[in-house]
C-alpha cells in the first residue's frame, strides 16, 4: 500500500499575492508583533532546554537569559551570560563525608565556608594540607550554548517552522478591520 501526498501550491501564491496587497503599516504592525512573542517563545524555550542539560535551578537560568528584538533589522537575540555558579548557590548541604547538592550528586571532603563578606562557598583542600583551598562550581548555562550550538539550534528551527508563519498571520488578522 502507497500514499501519496499532494499539495496545491496555489493557496500559497493566493496567500503571498494577498499578503502582497496589504498595506504597508498592517504588514510592518502585524510583523513586528509576531517577532516580539517569538522573541519571547525564543526565550523561554532557551531557558528550558539550558535548564535540562545544566540542571541550574530555571529561575536562575531566567535571570541570566535576555532576549531582544531589533524592529528594523527583523532579528531577535536571545543572550545568556553566566560565570561558573557556584555550588553554594545551587544549595549544596554540609554532610558528614562532605557536601552534597541536589543537581550535581556529593564531593567528599568539600566544606562549607562564609567569609568574611557574608558570601558563601563551597571548598576544598588540594592537599593534605591546611592550604592552598579552591571554590568547587556547579554549570555554566552560557558556556553550555557557546560550546553545544548543534543542541540549541533545532529548537529555535523547530520555533520558526512551526509558530512564525502561523502568528504572522494571526497579527495580520487582528490588523484589518472586522
Amino acid at each position: 500500500m502507497t500514499a501519496e501526498i499532494r499539495f496545491d501550491a496555489s493557496d500559497f501564491d493566493n496567500l503571498g499575492r494577498a499578503i502582497a496587497r496589504l498595506p504597508g503599516e498592517i504588514k510592518t504592525k502585524a510583523m513586528a508583533r509576531a517577532m516580539r512573542r517569538m522573541r519571547d517563545m525564543a526565550r523561554t524555550r532557551i531557558v528550558d532546554h539550558s535548564h535540562k542539560r545544566t540542571k541550574v535551578p530555571v529561575r536562575m537560568v531566567q535571570a541570566l537569559t535576555k532576549a531582544y528584538f531589533n524592529a528594523g533589522g527583523n532579528t531577535v537575540e536571545v543572550i545568556e551570560k553566566s560565570g561558573w555558579i557556584g555550588l553554594a548557590k545551587l544549595g549544596a548541604r554540609q554532610t558528614k563525608t562532605g557536601v552534597t547538592t541536589r543537581a550535581r550528586g556529593s564531593y567528599k571532603s568539600a566544606f562549607i565556608a562564609t567569609m568574611a563578606s557574608g558570601h558563601r562557598a563551597v571548598l576544598m583542600r588540594d592537599g593534605k594540607g591546611r592550604l592552598p583551598i579552591h571554590e568547587l562550581f556547579g554549570a555554566n548555562p552560557a558556556h553550555d550554548v557557546t560550546n553545544n550550538p548543534d543542541e540549541f539550534l533545532p529548537v529555535l528551527a523547530q520555533l520558526i517552522e512551526e509558530h512564525l508563519a502561523p502568528r504572522v498571520l494571526h497579527e495580520i488578522e487582528r490588523q484589518l478591520p472586522r
